[in-house]
């Protein structure tokens, strides 16, 4: 099992690609969803899921693409599904006109333990960014991706609507502080850190 990542959409967002003898799972493809097609189809990797930390615009804009060609489900957190809902909207606000917004399939909760084509992912709901924000920890990598929650040395914004910047740290210290220090975090924009750097480094904490 492995992660592999690269960055797509407008805004750089990170997406990332869990594989397990030859089955994937797809998180936050922003978009660039030709270029997510063809890193599957060189790898010999049969998708079995989308899985979204949030549902902002620049998470999802790959989706409604990838769901049309595979016929595989996308995940998101019930409390995320109205601003998923409204994202080809937020995207023209932003100047990206032509998104198209993809359907919820399935809906996460908190502490759900999915099990996809053998790829096991513990949901840790981390709002604050969002009201649904999620983390996505697969404990046999030992790796936690955090969405737009936490960066190295940074964490995210809380100012858009319906962000809560209390809830977002609270959201970090109980959640995501609580991993061990050795957990690596693949966060939804730059590079990656771990718990016990961020612990120490992070000023905002």
């Amino acid at each position: 099992m492995k992660i592999d990542s690269m960055v797509v959409g407008p805004l750089g967002v990170n997406c990332y690609i869990i594989s397990n003898n030859g089955n994937a799972v797809i998180v936050d493809p922003g978009g660039n969803a030709g270029e997510i097609i063809e890193f599957l189809s060189t790898n010999n990797f049969k998708p079995a899921a989308i899985v979204n930390t949030h549902g902002h615009f620049d998470h999802i804009g790959g989706i409604d693409e990838l769901v049309r060609k595979y016929n595989i489900p996308f995940y998101l957190h019930a409390d995320d599904e109205f601003l998923c809902a409204h994202g080809s909207e937020t995207a023209a606000m932003f100047g990206f006109d032509g998104m198209k917004t993809p359907i919820v399939t399935n809906k996460m909760s908190d502490d759900d333990e999915l099990d996809i084509a053998g790829i096991k992912i513990k949901v840790l709901h981390t709002p604050g960014h969002t009201p649904g924000g999620v983390s996505l920890y697969v404990k046999d990598l030992n790796s936690v991706m955090t969405g737009d929650t936490i960066f190295l040395e940074s964490i995210g914004r809380s100012d858009f609507p319906y962000g809560d910047h209390d809830q977002l740290i609270k959201s970090i210290k109980t959640e995501l502080m609580a991993l061990d220090e050795s957990i690596v975090v693949l966060p939804g924009h730059g590079p990656a850190s771990s718990i016990g750097h961020e612990k120490s480094y992070n000023p905002f904490l």
